[in-house]
């Protein structure tokens, strides 16, 4: 009997270090072969039982480079939203206290002339909206009701905030979950509205803003702190997804410096501009590729998510059907250059300091992917793969969603993590991936089979 207990026991723990074995080969093998492991990884926003931000309230939504060095950003929840810096000197994430009462801050994070950083907020625009089941169809139509559950949450919302934050006097101090950040509140710019987008005007005097879900167009006087409301300037409303419970509207706004005008997308995806001195928007001759259905009646169209400038002055745009294209303001033309990836949108883009553009792109309910354009190079794009970080046995993750990016005084992607436990990524650019990997020897593909054998296609 002892023999046999003896070996029943050696089974036992051959299968249980094959599961365990079995289970860390398979987290390996989700290492992203596309460049060398060492060049990502994630920090944690705080620290674990003293100050980290909350699940459910730590999805990043906003993302900006300062100035100081320093990386500041903003959490979306279902509570509250949170600001927080990433310390290169101490190569760690600090966060800095509620904002307010506020729940969401979406792609509203400016840097003033003075180094304050200014923050619009809003609702959580990642929430998803309650859709009515019933409804009499042939009376109100499938719009019509769409309309009416985005609007619900709406009804008794006094509307998105401006604050405005002060690094020097911030920074400095320790925060837990229970405190607030010290905030200069700017009032409500337009009632019973998100804060969608913001960009500087040419003086950096005058912050503009697009609101959701109503489509306004606003400035706000810095000096002054006067709100100037120019109404709704889409006169359409329409449902162009991936995520078809929102309203389609252009999620980025962009000054030409040389002519002070503001540009965006606007009605059946033309570009559009904004002229301070007329106080009024006007049609250019620039448009959006994408699927308008015409022959379908279809009322769709689509809209730009996020404007990137390189070194060398270039303008390029990313649309939510996930095309890139390249804008040239002084001859008021606009070439499309192509879309990395069949999911569609475009959900973040950013200008490295290698003269590339990097661009995060994937649907709400997949795998996002990090892609780079070299407008420099033979064209295309430059497949860098899924966000997959492993430091095992020290931690690891696979992540999924990402709704903003920025890029660090020396170079390295700073990506936000939009998901329940929202982590900030790391991504150090290199001039080319590992050798091999484009062209491969058959030494090259031997080890790279051998270290990544789920992974590498036997096309190789």
């Amino acid at each position: 009997m002892k023999i046999i207990d003896r070996a029943f026991r050696l089974q036992l723990i051959t299968i249980i270090l094959g599961i365990g074995l079995g289970g860390a080969a398979r987290a390996q093998q989700w290492v992203n072969p596309h460049y060398d492991a060492h060049h990502l990884d994630y920090r944690d926003l705080g620290f674990p039982s003293q100050n980290l931000i909350p699940a459910d309230n730590s999805m990043i939504t906003a993302l900006l480079a300062h100035s100081n060095g320093l990386v500041y950003g903003a959490t979306s929840g279902r509570q509250q939203s949170y600001l927080f810096l990433y310390n290169r000197y101490i190569n760690k994430v600090r966060p800095l206290g509620k904002i307010g009462a506020e729940q969401g801050v979406h792609h509203a994070l400016l840097e003033g002339p003075d180094g304050s950083v200014y923050i619009g907020t809003g609702l959580n625009v990642l929430s998803p909206v309650r859709l009515s089941g019933k409804f009499p169809v042939e009376y109100e139509g499938v719009e019509k009701q769409l309309w009416k559950d985005i609007k619900k949450p709406y009804e008794n919302y006094a509307g998105g905030r401006l604050f405005r934050y002060d690094p020097k006097a911030g920074d400095s101090r320790r925060y837990t979950n229970d405190d607030f950040c010290p905030l200069t509140d700017l009032g409500v710019p337009v009632k019973g509205n998100t804060i969608y987008a913001m960009a500087w005007s040419a003086d950096r005097r005058l912050i503009y803003g697009i609101t959701y879900p109503d489509a306004h167009f606003f400035s706000f006087d810095i000096e002054t702190k006067k709100v100037r409301d120019y109404g709704e300037f889409l006169a359409k409303r329409v449902y162009n997804g991936p995520e078809r419970h929102w309203r389609s509207i252009p999620r980025a706004l962009w000054c030409d410096e040389k002519t002070g005008m503001i540009y965006t997308s606007g009605d059946n995806g033309w570009l559009v501009r904004f002229d301070p001195g007329a106080g009024k928007f006007s049609l250019t001759t620039m448009r959006l590729p994408g699927e308008y259905w015409e022959s379908l009646r279809s009322m769709d169209y689509p809209v730009i998510e996020g404007f990137a400038r390189d070194e060398k002055g270039s303008l390029f745009a990313g649309t939510n059907d996930g095309v890139l294209v390249r804008i040239d303001l002084d001859s008021q033309k606009l070439r499309a250059l192509g879309k990395p990836r069949v999911q569609r949108r475009m959900r973040a883009i950013s200008a490295g300091l290698d003269g590339k553009i990097y661009m995060l792109c994937g649907e709400t309910d997949m795998m996002c992917k990090l892609y780079s354009y070299d407008p420099e190079g033979e064209g295309g794009f430059h497949d860098l793969g899924i966000l997959a970080v492993d430091r095992s046995p020290y931690y690891a993750k696979r992540a999924y969603r990402f709704d903003a990016m920025a890029v660090g005084v020396d170079g390295t992607l700073f990506i936000g993590e939009s998901d329940r436990r929202g982590k900030l990524f790391l991504h150090l650019p290199v001039s080319e991936p590992f050798p091999g990997f484009m062209n491969p020897t058959n030494a090259a593909v031997e080890r790279m089979r051998l270290e990544t054998p789920a992974i590498i296609p036997e096309a190789l």
